[in-house]
């Protein structure tokens, strides 16, 4: 067995580039030949994540090539992602094998089943030692952050009336009528934190911007401030919309607000009932790797802002200079704040009734 290992690693070794920095060790490598074993692997998130199936197919022959692997990736396009997670809980609690191999979630919706114990507690340093970092794993192994969301407001370079720099620009008589926020109150319900904004300021805001919007709309609908018939969607969930829009010749930017960045994290988790539990492991260490980074921006126009070569990182640092400081919001701060999901049905009610 022993010498079998010896031998994937040196297959392994001689696919990676010279110049690559990643290390083929025999945890990786006995991960890789479980993967194998397996042969499979379902994923389940929007047809937009990651390229839908169109990425999938990307990911696996790049990953496959990466590890000398054979893991053949079916996509299933999925609902939103706390829909996905209330499906995942409800088979983990009846005893089924989860429909999806990877659970893709951001802080709200990667939190609530963290508590339930329904993921695998994985080393995921000891597959990538000196690339994955023990600050990118949460909760004793069972999320790891895999790309960072840069949240703010998304609006249309061309058509505004001014250059915004703060939420308070929105609130200004030359944006009333003209903007829209989301029914789920994106990015707002972190305000509420006692370590943001806090309650009182943040819903006094909502009842102000409540009076300046002229609909609502869910995040990736940018179309329709491409189109014009909304200049800004305070709050966006992430910026990723805007880079793919630009990429179109669209006069869409993002904002990070100097009163009111945030930085969130979309984490992976593998749920203990997974059907094919080393291939989903695999595949997110290969997301990991400066392929899988690449892979993500090509895709999705995201990566993870914290590792060498991102596209998030000088983003992150221009804010910075600009005079910002984002708020990290990593699922163990949202699960030491329950005052935002306390509130957070008060800031939607305003939104949907302009109160």
């Amino acid at each position: 067995m022993a010498r079998c290992v010896v031998a994937f690693c040196l297959a392994c070794a001689a696919l990676v580039p010279a110049a690559g920095a990643m290390e083929i060790n025999p945890a990786l490598a006995a991960l890789a030949q479980g993967a194998t074993a397996e042969g499979a692997l379902t994923l389940s998130w929007s047809t937009t994540t990651f390229g839908g199936p169109q990425g999938a197919a990307r990911f696996e022959s790049e990953m496959n090539a990466l590890f000398g692997t054979k893991v053949s990736i079916a996509f299933v396009p999925g609902a939103d992602m706390a829909r996905v997670g209330n499906q995942l809980a409800t088979e983990f609690q009846a005893g089924q094998k989860a429909h999806t191999d990877i659970f893709l979630g951001a802080a709200p919706q990667v939190s609530p089943l963290i508590k339930l114990d329904m993921f695998e507690h994985v080393k995921w340093t000891e597959y990538l030692p000196g690339r994955i970092a023990p600050e990118f794993v949460e909760a004793d192994g069972q999320a790891i952050r895999v790309v960072t969301g840069l949240s703010g407001v998304t609006y249309n370079s061309q058509l505004a009336p001014m250059k915004p720099t703060t939420l308070a620009d929105f609130l200004k008589p030359e944006w009333k009528g003209r903007i829209a926020s989301t029914p789920y109150a994106a990015s707002l319900d972190v305000l509420l934190a006692d370590d943001m904004w806090g309650g009182e300021k943040t819903i006094a805001y909502v009842r102000a911007l409540s009076k300046q919007i002229a609909g609502l709309i869910r995040c990736g609908e940018t179309e329709r401030l491409a189109t014009g018939e909304f200049l800004a969607l305070v709050m966006d969930c992430t910026g990723q919309d805007a880079v793919l829009w630009q990429a179109k010749g669209a006069p869409i930017a993002q904002l990070l607000p100097l009163d009111a960045g945030e930085e969130r994290y979309y984490y992976f988790t593998v749920p203990k009932n997974a059907q094919h539990p080393d291939a989903a492991k695999l595949f997110t260490v290969f997301l990991m790797t400066p392929e899988g980074q690449k892979l993500a921006w090509e895709t999705w126009a995201i990566d993870l802002h914290s590792l060498p070569g991102s596209h998030t990182g000088p983003q992150i640092e221009a804010f910075a200079k600009a005079g910002g400081k984002a708020k990290e919001v990593t699922a163990e701060w949202w699960m030491k704040h329950p005052e935002v999901e306390r509130d957070r049905q008060q800031i939607i009610k305003i939104l949907s009734t302009k109160d």
